[in-house]
Parts: C-alpha cells; sequence; structure tokens
C-alpha cells in the first residue's frame, strides 16, 4: 500500500522499521527554528538527494514549512534519507530503491499541506494509490 508520512507520520515510520528520534531537535542542533512554538511554522530550504523519488518529485531543493522537535536519529532499515537540511537534519526519507520491485514509501518531516501551492507530493500518492488499486483488481 503506498505511504506518505507526514511530519510524525515520517518518524512513526522510521521508528518501526527499528530506526530512532532525537527526542529534542534544539537539544541536538542549538536552535528552535524547526519549532518556533505558539503553533507558527518555520520555513527550512530541504535539499534532496540524487537518485531518490523525492528529488524526482520536487527537484533539488524546496522550502518546507516545519513544527517539529523530534527528528530522525539512526535510520530504520530499508529506507534511505531523502533530504536534508541546511542543519543537517533528515527532513525526508524513503524506501531503498535498492530493495526489490517499486513500492511507494515516503516520509516527509515537514507539513506540505501548509501551501496548497504545491501538490506534488500528494499527486503522487494519490497515483501511486490508484495503481496499486488497478493491480489489485487485475
Amino acid at each position: 500500500i503506498p505511504v506518505l508520512g507526514v511530519c510524525r507520520g515520517a518518524q512513526v515510520l522510521n521508528t518501526a522499521l527499528g530506526g530512532t528520534l532525537h527526542q529534542h531537535l534544539p537539544d541536538v542542533i542549538g536552535h528552535t527554528h524547526h519549532q518556533k512554538g505558539n503553533a507558527v511554522f518555520g520555513t527550512s530550504a530541504v535539499r534532496t538527494l540524487p537518485d531518490t523519488r523525492l528529488a524526482d518529485l520536487i527537484g533539488e531543493t524546496s522550502d518546507a514549512q516545519c513544527y517539529h522537535h523530534q527528528a530522525i536519529d539512526r535510520l530504520g532499515e530499508g529506507l534511505v534519507v531523502s533530504a536534508r537540511d541546511s542543519d543537517g537534519v533528515i527532513e525526508a526519507v524513503e524506501r531503498d530503491p535498492a530493495l526489490p520491485g517499486d513500492a511507494f514509501v515516503l516520509g516527509v518531516q515537514w507539513h506540505p499541506e501548509e501551501s496548497l501551492d504545491d501538490l506534488r507530493l500528494f499527486t503522487a500518492v494519490v497515483n501511486a494509490a490508484r495503481t496499486y488499486a488497478t493491480e489489485r483488481v487485475s
């Protein structure tokens, strides 16, 4: 089943596969830019890694609306990093493309729903779900 994990969803995906989290990101990077508080989102420029599904979907960089104080530390089994921010924080993970098959599994640490100007991630998961459903019916 295609999966798009958003913020905590990316963290749950990672920990479900045996990964770990930084419990309080400000203690690791020394600032609170990722979660300013009072429901104020921070904007971070994320850079995708080449040869990842995410890079194919959104290009080399994207502005991300962030509101998180935890972040992925050690990767879960079968995942690869697909984006980081300027602090080196893992901002996206996805299914390792070296694994057999082509399942759509992507987790982003940011909130793409905060900017409806860019629906590429949602379009991608809907298209993957359509393909999955069509293949199951056939």
